[in-house]
């Protein structure tokens, strides 16, 4: 086990000359982890060497950071991506690594409060989204940013929950987070270019696996919710010249979500010319190839 004092002596050691030396140092913190960067936040705040000196500092400390959600990315999706959010909080952290996710659970779970007053269990299917809607957009005031769509922030769920806008996808995530917690069965559909949700018909849901064209409507997040049809389905494919595949209809898997998250924020970073954060987006995108 490394002390503190040897981690000390390893900081040290960051400003020699030597490029060898310094690349040693820096595999060696690398390796020791997140639990290193206290250690290193606090040779940031005395930095007795300089600007060169911070630099170093916390491009290692990124470094920490990204090998941590890739390994854990890595994790997430070997042991089944079961939990959409823990995927959807990994992502996050590639921009907001210090992230509360009690906040992010306080913030969803007074949303569903909210629903929870107004819901019954014996209304429809329709009666109930007609519900969310109206808790997620007008009494929360979420909506779907067409100013700057591809903004990178519009792909960071802590972002969307603060600022109440975001893409197709990440609103989407927002709604079926909701809708899981009130037992409300909503799915997501990979539909090309416009992630969407769907609301399964019960039986034939169950009976076909969950392959079948199984929905009884659609929802479209980034549109204050708004329903749609397979027809609606159709003439959007139509539209933009694609075949009617079944998957376009059909629930999407968590791993699916996760992998179409980290490629809007690839194709995001592209639009900004920010070519490292793409390299790093194209090694996560590599998890799901």
């Amino acid at each position: 086990m490394t002390t503190n004092n040897q981690i000390k002596a390893l900081l040290n050691l960051i400003e020699d000359p030597d490029e060898d030396i310094f690349m040693q140092v820096k595999n060696e913190l690398v390796i020791l982890g997140v639990d290193v960067i206290p250690n290193i936040e606090k040779a940031w705040e005395k930095n007795p060497f300089g600007k060169t000196y911070l630099t170093k500092l916390e491009n290692i400390i990124h470094e920490i950071q990204f090998k941590d959600i890739y390994n854990s990315l890595i994790n997430w999706k070997v042991t089944g991506a079961v939990n959409l959010l823990d995927g959807v909080l990994l992502v996050n952290k590639f921009q907001y690594p210090e992230l509360n996710r009690k906040k992010v659970e306080k913030h969803l779970n007074t949303i569903v409060q909210d629903a929870k007053i107004e819901l019954s269990e014996h209304m429809t299917g329709l009666e109930k989204i007609t519900i969310l809607n109206d808790i997620i957009y007008k009494v929360h005031g979420f909506y779907g940013n067409k100013e700057d769509y591809y903004s990178p922030s519009n792909s960071f769920l802590t972002s969307a929950l603060d600022c109440k806008k975001g893409n197709a996808l990440i609103l989407a995530i927002i709604y079926l987070e909701i809708a899981n917690r009130l037992n409300i069965p909503l799915k997501g559909i990979n539909l090309p270019n416009h992630f969407i949700l769907g609301y399964p018909d019960g039986n034939k849901f169950e009976k076909h696996n969950k392959k079948s064209n199984s929905m009884l409507f659609y929802i479209n997040a980034f549109s204050s919710g708004h329903i749609l049809s397979k027809i609606d389905i159709n003439e959007f494919l139509d539209k933009i010249k694609l075949a009617h595949k079944p998957q376009y209809f059909t629930q999407c898997t968590n791993h699916e979500i996760i992998k179409r998250l980290i490629t809007n924020l690839k194709y995001s970073h592209k639009k900004l010319g920010a070519t490292e954060k793409m390299k790093e987006l194209e090694l996560l995108l590599s998890i799901f190839e």
